[in-house]
Protein backbone atom coordinates (compact mmCIF):
# COMPACT_ATOMS: atom_id res chain seq x y z
CA UNK A 1 0.00 0.00 0.00
CA UNK A 2 2.76 2.44 0.99
CA UNK A 3 4.73 1.72 -2.19
CA UNK A 4 1.63 2.14 -4.35
CA UNK A 5 0.75 5.49 -2.76
CA UNK A 6 4.35 6.66 -3.20
CA UNK A 7 4.26 5.76 -6.90
CA UNK A 8 0.99 7.62 -7.31
CA UNK A 9 2.45 10.65 -5.57
CA UNK A 10 5.52 10.62 -7.85
CA UNK A 11 3.20 10.32 -10.85
CA UNK A 12 1.16 13.33 -9.68
CA UNK A 13 4.28 15.41 -8.96
CA UNK A 14 5.53 14.72 -12.50
CA UNK A 15 2.16 15.84 -13.88
CA UNK A 16 2.32 19.02 -11.79
CA UNK A 17 5.85 19.83 -13.00
CA UNK A 18 4.81 19.38 -16.62
CA UNK A 19 1.76 21.58 -16.06
CA UNK A 20 3.93 24.37 -14.64
CA UNK A 21 6.20 24.04 -17.68
CA UNK A 22 3.17 24.33 -19.97
CA UNK A 23 2.30 27.67 -18.34
CA UNK A 24 5.68 29.04 -19.41
CA UNK A 25 4.53 29.51 -23.00
CA UNK A 26 6.70 32.61 -23.53
CA UNK A 27 9.74 30.78 -22.18
CA UNK A 28 9.54 27.32 -23.81
CA UNK A 29 7.99 28.25 -27.15
CA UNK A 30 4.90 27.19 -29.08
CA UNK A 31 5.84 23.62 -30.05
CA UNK A 32 6.98 22.58 -26.55
CA UNK A 33 3.88 24.21 -25.07
CA UNK A 34 1.58 22.12 -27.25
CA UNK A 35 3.36 18.81 -26.72
CA UNK A 36 3.64 19.31 -22.96
CA UNK A 37 -0.04 20.26 -22.88
CA UNK A 38 -0.93 16.98 -24.62
CA UNK A 39 1.19 15.00 -22.14
CA UNK A 40 -0.45 16.78 -19.20
CA UNK A 41 -3.92 15.94 -20.51
CA UNK A 42 -2.88 12.32 -21.07
CA UNK A 43 -1.48 12.12 -17.53
CA UNK A 44 -4.65 13.72 -16.17
CA UNK A 45 -6.74 11.04 -17.89
CA UNK A 46 -4.39 8.37 -16.48
CA UNK A 47 -4.73 9.95 -13.02
CA UNK A 48 -8.50 9.60 -13.26
CA UNK A 49 -8.25 6.00 -14.46
CA UNK A 50 -5.96 5.14 -11.55
CA UNK A 51 -8.41 6.76 -9.12
CA UNK A 52 -11.54 5.46 -10.87
CA UNK A 53 -12.86 4.00 -7.60
CA UNK A 54 -13.75 7.56 -6.58
CA UNK A 55 -16.25 7.73 -9.45
CA UNK A 56 -17.73 4.36 -8.48
CA UNK A 57 -18.33 5.58 -4.92
CA UNK A 58 -19.49 9.13 -5.70
CA UNK A 59 -23.21 8.31 -5.31
CA UNK A 60 -22.77 5.83 -2.47
CA UNK A 61 -23.18 6.61 1.20
CA UNK A 62 -23.86 10.00 2.77
CA UNK A 63 -22.74 13.33 1.37
CA UNK A 64 -21.15 15.38 4.11
CA UNK A 65 -19.90 18.89 3.34
CA UNK A 66 -16.31 17.80 2.68
CA UNK A 67 -17.36 15.01 0.32
CA UNK A 68 -19.71 17.30 -1.63
CA UNK A 69 -17.07 20.04 -1.76
CA UNK A 70 -14.47 17.56 -3.06
CA UNK A 71 -16.85 16.34 -5.78
CA UNK A 72 -17.55 19.90 -6.95
CA UNK A 73 -13.83 20.77 -7.06
CA UNK A 74 -12.98 17.59 -8.99
CA UNK A 75 -15.76 18.20 -11.52
CA UNK A 76 -14.68 21.83 -12.06
CA UNK A 77 -11.05 20.73 -12.44
CA UNK A 78 -12.00 18.08 -15.00
CA UNK A 79 -14.04 20.67 -16.90
CA UNK A 80 -11.09 23.10 -16.89
CA UNK A 81 -8.68 20.47 -18.21
CA UNK A 82 -11.17 19.44 -20.91
CA UNK A 83 -11.59 23.11 -21.91
CA UNK A 84 -7.79 23.43 -22.09
CA UNK A 85 -7.55 20.41 -24.38
CA UNK A 86 -10.37 21.46 -26.73
CA UNK A 87 -9.40 25.13 -27.00
CA UNK A 88 -5.70 24.25 -27.28
CA UNK A 89 -6.11 21.73 -30.11
CA UNK A 90 -8.48 24.06 -31.96
CA UNK A 91 -5.67 26.66 -32.14
CA UNK A 92 -2.79 24.24 -32.71
CA UNK A 93 0.09 25.52 -34.81
CA UNK A 94 2.28 22.43 -34.43
CA UNK A 95 0.49 19.17 -33.64
CA UNK A 96 -2.55 19.94 -35.84
CA UNK A 97 -0.91 22.54 -38.06
CA UNK A 98 -2.17 20.70 -41.16
CA UNK A 99 -5.72 21.83 -40.27
CA UNK A 100 -4.66 25.47 -40.80
CA UNK A 101 -6.86 26.64 -37.95
CA UNK A 102 -7.24 30.44 -38.14
CA UNK A 103 -7.38 30.83 -34.37
CA UNK A 104 -9.86 32.96 -32.49
CA UNK A 105 -9.53 35.63 -29.80
CA UNK A 106 -12.41 34.15 -27.79
CA UNK A 107 -10.82 30.68 -27.88
CA UNK A 108 -7.47 32.11 -26.75
CA UNK A 109 -9.20 33.91 -23.90
CA UNK A 110 -11.09 30.76 -22.87
CA UNK A 111 -7.84 28.75 -23.05
CA UNK A 112 -5.97 31.22 -20.83
CA UNK A 113 -8.85 31.53 -18.37
CA UNK A 114 -9.23 27.74 -18.06
CA UNK A 115 -5.46 27.40 -17.57
CA UNK A 116 -5.39 29.89 -14.70
CA UNK A 117 -8.47 28.40 -13.06
CA UNK A 118 -6.46 25.19 -12.84
CA UNK A 119 -4.07 26.85 -10.36
CA UNK A 120 -6.63 27.41 -7.56
CA UNK A 121 -8.55 24.23 -8.38
CA UNK A 122 -5.42 22.05 -8.28
CA UNK A 123 -4.36 23.87 -5.12
CA UNK A 124 -7.68 23.07 -3.45
CA UNK A 125 -7.51 19.48 -4.73
CA UNK A 126 -4.03 19.05 -3.21
CA UNK A 127 -5.17 20.74 0.01
CA UNK A 128 -7.97 18.20 0.38
CA UNK A 129 -5.37 15.42 0.21
CA UNK A 130 -2.55 17.21 2.06
CA UNK A 131 -2.85 15.05 5.18
CA UNK A 132 -2.43 11.92 3.05
CA UNK A 133 0.56 13.47 1.25
CA UNK A 134 2.17 14.31 4.59
CA UNK A 135 1.64 10.74 5.82
CA UNK A 136 3.19 9.25 2.66
CA UNK A 137 6.17 11.58 3.04
CA UNK A 138 6.60 10.61 6.72
CA UNK A 139 6.49 6.89 5.95
CA UNK A 140 8.81 7.21 2.95
CA UNK A 141 11.39 9.17 4.97
CA UNK A 142 10.86 6.99 8.08
CA UNK A 143 9.80 9.99 10.15
CA UNK A 144 7.53 8.98 13.02
CA UNK A 145 5.87 10.73 15.91
CA UNK A 146 5.15 14.41 16.34
CA UNK A 147 7.73 17.12 16.79
CA UNK A 148 7.08 20.72 17.94
CA UNK A 149 10.14 21.85 15.96
CA UNK A 150 8.85 20.25 12.73
CA UNK A 151 5.43 21.75 13.35
CA UNK A 152 6.85 25.27 13.79
CA UNK A 153 9.04 24.90 10.68
CA UNK A 154 6.14 23.58 8.59
CA UNK A 155 3.74 26.31 9.70
CA UNK A 156 6.36 29.01 9.19
CA UNK A 157 7.01 27.76 5.65
CA UNK A 158 3.26 27.62 5.04
CA UNK A 159 2.83 31.25 6.08
CA UNK A 160 5.78 32.33 3.92
CA UNK A 161 4.41 30.46 0.87
CA UNK A 162 0.93 31.93 1.36
CA UNK A 163 2.33 35.46 1.79
CA UNK A 164 4.43 35.11 -1.36
CA UNK A 165 1.48 33.55 -3.19
CA UNK A 166 -0.80 36.47 -2.30
CA UNK A 167 1.87 38.90 -3.51
CA UNK A 168 2.31 36.88 -6.71
CA UNK A 169 -1.47 36.86 -7.26
CA UNK A 170 -1.55 40.66 -7.26
CA UNK A 171 1.63 40.95 -9.30
CA UNK A 172 0.26 38.56 -11.95
CA UNK A 173 -3.20 40.17 -11.74
CA UNK A 174 -4.86 36.81 -11.17
CA UNK A 175 -8.29 38.39 -10.72
CA UNK A 176 -8.33 39.50 -14.35
CA UNK A 177 -6.90 36.20 -15.57
CA UNK A 178 -9.58 34.20 -13.77
CA UNK A 179 -12.47 36.28 -15.06
CA UNK A 180 -11.72 36.68 -18.78
CA UNK A 181 -9.65 39.85 -18.36
CA UNK A 182 -6.69 38.70 -20.47
CA UNK A 183 -6.37 36.67 -23.64
CA UNK A 184 -2.54 36.72 -23.58
CA UNK A 185 -0.18 35.86 -20.76
CA UNK A 186 2.64 38.40 -20.71
CA UNK A 187 5.88 37.77 -18.84
CA UNK A 188 8.65 40.36 -18.83
CA UNK A 189 11.69 38.66 -20.47
CA UNK A 190 13.97 40.69 -18.19
CA UNK A 191 12.63 38.76 -15.22
CA UNK A 192 14.25 35.39 -14.42
CA UNK A 193 12.25 32.42 -15.73
CA UNK A 194 12.56 30.63 -12.36
CA UNK A 195 10.49 33.43 -10.81
CA UNK A 196 7.62 32.55 -13.15
CA UNK A 197 7.54 28.98 -11.83
CA UNK A 198 7.90 30.18 -8.23
CA UNK A 199 4.96 32.56 -8.69
CA UNK A 200 2.65 29.85 -10.01
CA UNK A 201 3.68 27.37 -7.32
CA UNK A 202 3.13 29.95 -4.59
CA UNK A 203 -0.27 30.95 -6.00
CA UNK A 204 -1.25 27.29 -5.93
CA UNK A 205 0.17 27.05 -2.40
CA UNK A 206 -2.27 29.72 -1.17
CA UNK A 207 -5.18 27.41 -2.01
CA UNK A 208 -3.40 24.28 -0.75
CA UNK A 209 -2.90 25.65 2.75
CA UNK A 210 -6.16 27.63 2.85
CA UNK A 211 -8.09 24.43 2.09
CA UNK A 212 -6.03 22.26 4.44
CA UNK A 213 -6.33 24.57 7.45
CA UNK A 214 -9.98 25.39 6.72
CA UNK A 215 -10.94 21.75 7.06
CA UNK A 216 -8.60 21.32 10.04
CA UNK A 217 -10.51 24.16 11.71
CA UNK A 218 -13.86 22.57 10.85
CA UNK A 219 -12.66 19.27 12.29
CA UNK A 220 -11.42 20.98 15.46
CA UNK A 221 -14.72 22.83 15.95
CA UNK A 222 -16.66 19.59 15.41
CA UNK A 223 -14.55 17.82 18.04
CA UNK A 224 -15.02 20.69 20.50
CA UNK A 225 -18.76 20.73 19.86
CA UNK A 226 -19.04 16.96 20.24
CA UNK A 227 -16.93 17.09 23.38
CA UNK A 228 -19.11 19.82 24.89
CA UNK A 229 -22.24 17.86 23.98
CA UNK A 230 -20.88 14.71 25.57
CA UNK A 231 -19.97 16.68 28.72
CA UNK A 232 -23.47 18.15 29.00
CA UNK A 233 -25.00 14.67 28.50
CA UNK A 234 -22.75 13.22 31.23
CA UNK A 235 -23.83 16.01 33.62
CA UNK A 236 -27.51 15.25 32.93
CA UNK A 237 -26.97 11.53 33.57
CA UNK A 238 -25.25 12.29 36.85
Amino acid sequence: MKRRLTKRLIFDVAMLILLLCAYAYRVIGDAAHEWIGIFVCALFIAHNVINRRWYNDIFKGGHAFRRTFTAIVNILLAFSILTLLVTGLSQSRTILAFLHSPGDALLRRAHTTAAYWCLPLIGVHIGLHWEMIKNVFRKTTCVSGSSPVRMVIFRTLSVMIVAFGVYASFDRDMGSKLFLGYSFDFWNPNRPAILFFAYNLAIMGVYVFATYYFFKLLSFRRKVKNGAGAKRLAMKIE
